[in-house]
């Protein structure tokens, strides 16, 4: 965000002081909420966290605060960029009603078709129900190209939890050009999952794929390497670092490279291989396999 060159609103409904620190090298791009509402127009990036009380760790936002957030995201036709950050602190303790409040600032979202880029970070439970929240923004916003679920960890998550939220894409008229996982602890089942999803429409597997820091291995491995023989598979990158990837992966991964003509890129940095391991990709292959991050 120290980079950004728009306009960014820091929103909550609370007078919050939360991550200013952020902006501290550019502080003109800090626009207070207290000041200006998420609809104006000269607003291009959007960051929406939910003050917490500091003392018991959770919001004391109402209902109609979050809500009429939603709206205002939705109404705004000049925005590029939204993140969804520390949103899980919603819960007050119960995760019925932080679903409740989720969706209804997902219910204003789902309005907004000018958004380029989303990113869903430091989630709990509330991380994989974004797919029901947000399906309609996800399948029917047009200009969407990037989709970014980080820092998730330490929940209950299934490979039903990746379906809900990928299944929307395939309602897309054309794919995403990135969808990225980081830190999110996606493992073996929800690469498989994710990997069913797109076999039923490869048109839409993203041109860059990420599963950085998570969780899976050999399951996963063999799951991504399906995808990547399937025909007319469009992706380009896949970067795949500091996952439980071994030997025995990465043999999955380079006989898959043999029957793939369109991967430009692929990033094996901080997994388990061995040096037998990184010994199994053909050097004369026009795919570069990466070993640093």
């Amino acid at each position: 965000l120290g980079h950004c060159h728009h306009p960014i609103a820091l929103i909550s409904p609370l007078k919050m002081d939360l991550l200013t620190h952020i902006f501290d090298k550019n502080p003109q791009t800090l626009l207070n909420y207290q000041r200006i509402k998420c609809n104006d127009p000269n607003l291009r990036c959007v960051v929406v966290t939910i003050a917490k009380n500091q003392r018991s760790k959770k919001s004391i936002c109402a209902a109609a605060d979050i809500a009429q957030l939603g709206r205002e995201i939705g109404r705004n036709t000049a925005l590029t960029d939204l993140l969804l950050d520390d949103v899980n602190c919603l819960d007050h303790g119960d995760v019925v009603l932080a679903c409740h409040m989720f969706s209804l600032l997902c219910a204003g979202i789902n309005s907004n078709r000018s958004i380029e880029e989303l990113t869903i970070s430091n989630f709990s439970h509330n991380q994989w129900k974004i797919g029901y929240c947000l399906g309609p923004f996800l399948a029917n916003s047009p200009n969407l190209r990037s989709v970014c679920v980080m820092t998730g960890g330490g929940y209950t998550k299934s490979a039903d939890h990746m379906r809900l939220l990928v299944e929307p894409l395939l309602e897309r008229n054309a794919p995403l050009e990135e969808l990225c996982f980081i830190e999110s602890g996606v493992d073996d089942d929800m690469v498989v999952a994710l990997v069913d999803v797109f076999l039923k429409n490869p048109r839409l597997v993203p041109i860059k794929l990420q599963i950085a820091a998570c969780e899976f291995g050999i399951v996963g491995c063999k799951a991504i390497a399906t995808l990547l023989k399937s025909p007319n598979c469009p992706m380009e990158t896949l970067d795949i670092p500091d996952n439980f990837i071994e030997d025995d992966g990465a043999v999955c991964l380079a006989n898959a490279l043999k029957k793939n003509g369109v991967l430009k890129e692929i990033c094996l940095a901080g997994n388990r291989m061995t040096s037998n391991g990184w010994k199994v990709f053909d050097k004369k292959s026009k795919c570069h396999v990466s070993r640093q991050h």
